[in-house]
């Protein structure tokens, strides 16, 4: 039993040696990408934030606002998806080998399907380009969609036939 617990107690000092050289590489990942075309280049800090956004000196020329900011998008998603993946690496074998609760006490409850796995942290499908400007799907002034229903017609009071009557008398009044 003795041996047993010294065991354990080194595997728990060696993990958590090992979570917290994790922990300082994670906070320190980061993630540098490059636009397809050269023009955009994008640092993401540990927390998947754009920390550094550079534009080649031309950049304003080759391409119009609308797809540089398109470009910009899809590497802070690129670089937020690439840092993911680098801290789940850099997690992965820590827990890994992890004994069960079950597998230490006799009798007591697994706790495996409580923690979940560390996914996988693919790229996803990029988006359909959507057109530069309103003006690619035709006119602003151009109505494609249907008229909207008229409005409901407004209810009209009738006009007061007692309108020589004099106000009602009131509880506040002193009693004149």
């Amino acid at each position: 039993m003795k041996d047993q617990m010294d065991t354990l107690l080194e595997n728990f000092e060696r993990q958590t040696a090992q979570l917290r050289d994790a922990q300082a590489a994670a906070a320190e990942t980061t993630a540098h990408v490059t636009s397809p075309d050269g023009l955009v280049r994008a640092t993401i800090d540990a927390g998947g934030s754009l920390a550094k956004l550079e534009f080649a000196p031309n950049a304003f020329e080759r391409t119009t606002p609308a797809q540089l900011a398109n470009t910009v998008q899809t590497l802070v998603r690129q670089g937020s998806l690439q840092v993911k993946q680098k801290i789940a690496d850099l997690m992965a074998p820590i827990t890994e080998g992890l004994p069960d609760l079950a597998d230490l006490v006799d009798g007591a409850p697994s706790l495996a399907g409580l923690v979940p796995p560390i996914p996988d942290f693919a790229e996803e499908a990029p988006e359909p380009p959507r057109p530069e400007s309103f003006e690619d799907d035709g006119s602003i002034l151009r109505n494609d969609q249907p008229p909207a229903p008229a409005p409901a017609p407004q209810r009209v009071r009738p006009p007061r036939a007692d309108e020589d009557e004099e106000p009602p008398s009131s509880w506040m009044t002193r009693g004149d």
